[in-house]
């Protein structure tokens, strides 16, 4: 399961969806599944995951944005793992 997560992926585009739509930014194996990226993510973290959206970037990485449940904050999560 930690293989799936490798790490955040933080710009400025992800720093807005954290601060306004409770969403977290990740690069993610590229033969990860979205239900397989929910489940490691919760796992991992700790918190509910509601919605996973994913694309695959120009470089080839995989990249994961995973909305969490109204009762995780996505703030505590960045800084928990130390994001900022």
């Amino acid at each position: 399961m930690t293989d799936i997560v490798k790490h955040p992926h933080m710009t400025e585009k992800a720093m807005d969806d954290l601060d306004f739509q409770n969403k977290l930014q990740f690069v993610v194996a590229t033969d990860a599944a979205k239900p397989e990226i929910a489940d490691a993510v919760g796992e991992q973290f700790d918190v509910t995951v509601v919605d996973v959206n994913t694309m695959v970037r120009p470089d080839g990485t995989k990249k994961a944005v995973v909305k969490l449940s109204e009762d995780d904050e996505a703030e505590d999560v960045a800084s928990r793992i130390g994001v900022f």
